[in-house]
């Protein structure tokens, strides 16, 4: 009997972990003053924040992407590139639609309030990706890679060297440092390309290192950087591309999942998320695996960023705005009017190592207080057990005031399987299951 329960119980764990069970819900529509579709977010801090897209639009938050205003971007042509050094000095590119076709760069000293439009020195050159140091040392790429050192008046060609890829188009930049960085692009079913520079920019060394193009890498470190490349016409999944060397060699390794892949964000260094359209993908374990969820309503997704931890912001077609909240770190108290006690979905979950747990206590005169409660707080007990019934960890055992509340627990040292949290407070008692997943 007891092996049949040992057998029945490790199928359980193989199928939940096989199911999506990833909590929906932190990412939420927010309220947006545009239809038209946005294709970049940029954030200078945690609450200036930009977005642009079709038709020249340009939104600004100050508020942490709570609302937003439209900016004058003087033009009507879609913004394909987006960099902020700060909350005043700002560059935007777009490419004209009519004779003569070239690239209009676009820069503001005051927040956006006012951008001023120049025409870029070369004709029949896209540029799509822009990066600053400072305000007057930067690049740009696309057509190809050109840097600045006066704030963007003028331009010169950068020394990239000369291979089949090399002339592929570039997306974005990423640098760890001013002197060490890489660029990303590529065409597809021609190759996915990385441009690598050690020496401030002033070369570059391409190389071919996937199927379809790249359109952002994450430095992890100073050795490891990663990327993900997807195929449009849906015939081979996408490919996770990393460098443990800095970028002397690469690895490229299908994930099962199709899609294009149009930006790529790390929470933390061991959470990730890129944007597939209508649906997100997510890493729990610093880019080895991912799995995917649909986004909102099915609403199609083209960026995202995270100015802190505890948030992000995506963008996407009709104007969409995705907020993502999540409290960050040990146990937060949030000012509540909750009437009732709540203990919610741990998140992530399944998770490996640390996972959090939010509930809320409620004000103290609540019927679901007991008769006799200190009206100043109430004792609350949250503990985790595995399936045995055995404590295995203490989150909280002490007295707590009204409110919101997150508590951390980090299941390292345990095994694989099935937990349980329960939180005690004056007449309530809730139990709910998490999975860890090493």
């Amino acid at each position: 009997m007891i092996n049949n329960r040992k057998h029945i119980f490790f199928i359980a764990i193989i199928f939940l972990a096989g199911a999506n069970i990833f909590p929906q819900g932190y990412w939420k529509q927010r309220s947006s003053p545009t239809d038209k579709l946005l294709r970049h977010v940029f954030f200078v801090d945690s609450i200036n924040g930009w977005a642009v897209g079709g038709e020249g639009i340009i939104i600004h938050t100050t508020d942490t992407g709570i609302s937003w205003i439209v900016q004058n971007s003087t033009v009507t042509t879609p913004i394909v590139g987006l960099f902020f050094l700060n909350k005043n000095t700002g560059w935007a590119l777009t490419w004209t639609n009519t004779p003569p076709f070239k690239t209009i760069i676009l820069k503001t000293s005051n927040g956006g309030d006012e951008w001023v439009a120049e025409d870029f020195p070369e004709p029949n050159i896209f540029m799509q990706a822009v990066y600053f140091f400072d305000e007057m040392n930067g690049w740009t790429g696309g057509t190809k890679i050109m840097g600045t050192t006066d704030g963007g008046s003028s331009w010169f060609d950068a020394n990239v060297d000369s291979n089949f890829v090399s002339g592929l188009p570039v997306i974005s930049f990423n640098f760890y440092s001013r002197q060490y960085g890489f660029a990303s692009g590529g065409f597809r079913d021609l190759a996915g390309v990385v441009w690598r520079t050690t020496n401030f920019g002033i070369s570059w060394e391409a190389m071919g290192i996937a199927p379809d193009p790249i359109h952002e890498l994450y430095i992890a470190d100073s050795l490891k950087i990663i990327g993900l490349s997807g195929d449009p016409e849906g015939i081979f999944s996408i490919g996770l591309v990393k460098t443990t060397d800095a970028g002397f060699s690469w690895s490229f390794d299908e994930i099962g999942i199709f899609g294009v892949v149009f930006a790529f964000k790390f929470r933390t260094p061991k959470e990730g998320w890129a944007a597939v359209g209508s649906r997100f993908l997510y890493s729990l374990n610093g880019g080895d695996t991912w799995s995917e969820m649909l986004t909102p309503d099915s609403t199609i997704v083209y960026d995202l960023c995270f100015p802190q931890p505890g948030y992000g912001i995506a963008v996407g077609s009709n104007g969409v705005i995705l907020k993502y909240d999540l409290p960050v770190t040990g146990v937060e108290k949030e000012e509540s009017n909750a009437g009732s006690f709540r203990l919610y979905q741990n998140y992530p979950n399944p998770f490996n190592p640390v996972t959090r747990i939010r509930y809320t206590i409620p004000t103290p005169l609540n019927p679901s207080f007991g008769k006799g409660e200190n009206i100043g707080g109430i004792f609350v007990s949250l503990k985790v057990y595995d399936v045995l019934g055995k404590e295995v960890a203490t989150l909280i055992n002490k007295e707590l005031a009204a409110g919101e509340y997150v508590a951390e627990f980090d299941g390292s040292g345990l095994t694989s399987g099935i937990y349980y949290y329960r939180l005690q407070a004056g007449k309530f008692a809730k139990t709910e299951k998490m999975i860890y997943l090493k």
